[in-house]
Parts: C-alpha cells; structure tokens; sequence
C-alpha cells in the first residue's frame, strides 16, 4: 500500500513541478531545481497523499553531518520509514553521478530495522549538448528509454553508457529491483508539447533488511 501512495504521490507531483517551475521562471528553465525545492516539494505531495489515506507519518530533514551536497528527508510511522534523496543535476558528470551514489550508500547505513523501509530518489536534470548529459537516461533506467525518437525530434541524441545507476545500488547498497522513470513535467507555453529538454527522474526501491 505504502509504495502505492508513493507512486501516487509521484504522479501528483509533477503537476506540482510544473506550478514551481512556472512561480520560478527563467531560473528554473535554465538550471533546474535546487535539491531543497525538489525534495521538500516532493515530500510536501508524499505527506498530503498518506493524510488522505489517513496516515499521519512524521516529516523531518535529516541533518547533514558529513557534509553530504544532497538533502535527506525522512517521512516515518510506526509501519513505514521513507527516506528522500534529493538530487539536482545541474552537471551530468561522473562526479555528480557518484555524489548521489555516496549519499546513497551513507542513508543505507541508517535504515530502520523496526519499519519497513522505502528509497525515494528524485532528480532532475536539463539536457545540454554533453556526451554526460545526454548519457543520463541510459544511466539512470539501465537502458535507453522506449521514447528514444520523442528526445531525437527535439535536437537530443541519447547515448549509452556502461556504468548505470541500478548496477551501483546492486554493488554499493544491495538494492535490486528498483522502479526507475523518467518523467517530462514540462510543456511548451507556445504548443503546449511535451518538453524533452528536461527531465525529472524517480527511483523507488522496497529495502529487505
């Protein structure tokens, strides 16, 4: 049930995304969002979501004592802990790319033994003419996506990479089976399409301990 109201939420949100991106234009539309406004805004959805399904978990931020770049949010009862990781890829470099990576294998170390645990990744990201940039999807799904010739139509070439993000879960964190998608919140004022150039990607994995 709890992983369908994430689902859910996932769903609702970026609706949400395209309000924010609209209350905060050009900044967005030219960078992306800050971590904080991804997950808070995330959370804010998760948690109006779980109160409808008379669920009252508690929301924290998980306070950054090794300095890590990406916040953590914490959304917990007594069932369920999801934790948040919020990502911007304002670079699509491997850098960045192992930075998530790192916070995601220093949040695995604090999961709750007593809760079922659920990893929420959110991030986005908005395409540039980089052989990083434009090998993201491939990373973060593990393939290239179905859609391949919606991107090619607006200027964009997919490329593959080998090192994908569900490889590094299975090797850093154990995590298999992880639901990754990439989502375009994003239309164009003047045609109202589907704007490809950015991205907003969602990873949720169910932790076994």
């Amino acid at each position: 049930m709890v992983s369908d109201l994430i689902t859910v939420s996932i769903q609702q949100f970026q609706e949400d995304c395209l309000q924010l991106c609209d209350q905060h234009y050009p900044t967005v539309h030219n960078r992306g969002m800050r971590e904080n406004h991804l997950g808070k805004a995330l959370c804010r959805r998760m948690m109006s979501t779980f109160q409808q399904a008379d669920i009252t978990p508690l929301f924290t931020q998980i306070d950054d004592e090794n300095a890590l770049p990406q916040p953590i949010y914490n959304i917990k009862s007594n069932e369920f802990t999801v934790w948040v990781i919020a990502h911007h890829l304002l670079s699509a470099n491997i850098a960045r790319r192992d930075a998530l990576v790192h916070t995601i294998k220093n949040v695995s170390e604090h999961f709750d033994a007593n809760t079922k645990n659920y990893l929420l990744l959110v991030a986005d990201h908005w395409f540039d003419r980089s052989k990083a940039s434009k090998e993201i999807p491939s990373w973060w799904l593990g393939q290239l996506p179905e859609n391949i010739e919606d991107y090619y139509h607006d200027g964009i070439k997919l490329l593959e990479t080998p090192n994908t993000l569900p490889v590094a879960m299975n090797e850093c964190v154990e995590l298999t089976n992880g639901l990754m998608q990439i989502h375009h919140p994003l239309k164009s004022h003047a045609s109202n399409k589907t704007v490809h150039k950015y991205i907003l990607l969602t990873a949720i994995y169910t932790v076994k301990l």
